[in-house]
């Protein structure tokens, strides 16, 4: 078992595997600085969201990537199933113009 492993393992062990395991990585690649944010479900392992960040450590200058899945996903897909069943229940209205006598 890794390192990372037994750390995943005792932060769901601590939570009870509810909640959300976040892990935070960073990392030299050649003259940039890559730092990464991992977010899991505890019960299922489900990666819920990835933040990526990438900068130079003497300007400070970042660039950030964030990869939303799960749950987000789920929130959106929800909100816009709602609307479209509000959309059936609204009456329809056609407006035609009047005719000339």
């Amino acid at each position: 078992m890794t390192d990372d492993a037994k750390l995943n393992t005792l932060v769901k062990k601590e939570l009870g595997n509810h909640g959300y395991v976040v892990n935070i990585d960073a990392r030299r690649e050649g003259e940039y600085l890559v730092g990464k944010v991992h977010v899991t479900n505890a019960e299922t392992d489900e990666t819920v969201a990835k933040v990526v960040g990438v900068g130079n450590p003497e300007g400070m200058r970042l660039a950030f990537g964030i990869d939303a899945e799960g749950t987000l996903r789920d929130v959106v897909f929800r909100a816009l199933t709602t609307w479209q069943n509000m959309q059936t229940l609204m009456p329809t209205f056609v407006v035609k113009p009047a005719g000339k006598p």
